[in-house]
């Protein structure tokens, strides 16, 4: 079984040298600087493929990313982080494709960023996470980004980032826990997923997708909640909206999902009911979730068809991501 996995990531010195420096942000993992071998260095990461039967893995910056940089350093820091992510990918191009950071909160030039990384880099789309600021991506001054998508007809992967601290304080802090389960239960524990699954739903709910049609998103995490409540989603955002189609519609026509690791069958079967095997892709969230064997073994053994199982395994990440 050929096995691509989508949501996987790498840094590199330089950027974290500037990300700690210059970022207001900070990664609420406490592991962080643990997982840096596996993070900057390539060939431990061919190593770990090959010990555990992953062919290919879909690579991008979604920690400590350039993206959340001051202004002055966002736009060259992600340009950077870009080259030297397609310099690696050029010793071992035929386990990885990746993903160009973006500077998100510059749109214009986010927008020429990501058609630079695709048609010169040959990176196979862009990667946003989280919110910018705390401002989701509905704000008409990032549409520029979405046009730019929708011209390359490329994916846009929005992958959950880091929570304001007004959102942590205000639902997540707590006098009967420790600051730092707060700070975990904001995180990957529960609060980026959920604010990455407001962020889809501001996007569609604003039209975006209907105005541009020929991008796709990327969503781990089984999409992060909003595949268990679309038609709860479509009973009522049809009372409040004008648009031609429902909710659902566009989340299928233009959503691709994958676990990020969380390999469970009950959601799997969720998400293939909801979605179909040609929306669902694979993923470990590689090095920050490490599954070993059972980034294989899950997805072989699960109860799926053999048209299903070579779909999610690789047939949808090859159209998702023109492999």
């Amino acid at each position: 079984m050929k096995l691509i996995t989508v949501e996987e990531h790498y840094d590199t010195d330089a950027n974290i040298a500037q990300f700690n420096q210059y970022s207001e942000v900070k990664n609420n993992n406490p592991f962080q600087d643990q997982l840096k071998p596996d993070l900057v260095d390539f060939s431990r990461k061919v190593a770990y493929m090959d010990a555990h039967g992953i062919d290919l893995q879909v690579i991008s910056d979604a920690g400590n990313s350039a993206q959340v940089l001051p202004d002055a350093y966002a736009v060259d820091g992600a340009h950077t982080q870009n080259e030297t992510l397609a310099e690696n990918i050029s010793h071992y191009p035929t386990r990885f494709a990746g993903l160009a950071t973006l500077p998100a909160n510059t749109p214009d030039k986010a927008a020429e960023e990501l058609e630079y990384a695709v048609t010169k880099l040959g990176m196979k789309g862009g990667i946003i996470s989280g919110s910018i600021n705390g401002q989701f991506l509905d704000d008409p001054r990032f549409e520029p980004i979405f046009a730019a998508a929708d011209k390359l007809g490329t994916t846009l992967y929005l992958h959950p980032g880091v929570i304001t601290n007004d959102q942590r304080v205000m639902l997540y802090d707590s006098k009967a826990y420790p600051a730092a389960t707060a700070s975990m239960m904001a995180g990957a524990m529960w609060g980026w997923h959920m604010e990455a699954g407001i962020q889809i739903m501001r996007i569609i709910t604003a039209g975006l997708l209907e105005k541009y049609p020929h991008f796709k998103i990327a969503s781990g995490h089984w999409g992060e909640f909003v595949p268990m409540f679309l038609e709860r989603i479509d009973g009522f955002s049809g009372i409040v909206t004008k648009l031609p189609h429902k909710f659902s519609d566009y989340y299928k026509r233009q959503v691709y999902i994958s676990p990020s690791g969380m390999f469970t069958a009950p959601q799997m079967q969720l998400a293939l009911t909801e979605m179909g095997a040609d929306h669902i892709m694979w993923s470990e969230d590689f090095p920050y979730v490490k599954s070993g064997d059972t980034t294989r073994e899950f997805l072989a053994s699960a109860d799926l068809t053999d048209a299903q199982r070579d779909a999610i395994a690789h047939g949808t990440a090859e159209k998702v991501f023109d492999l």
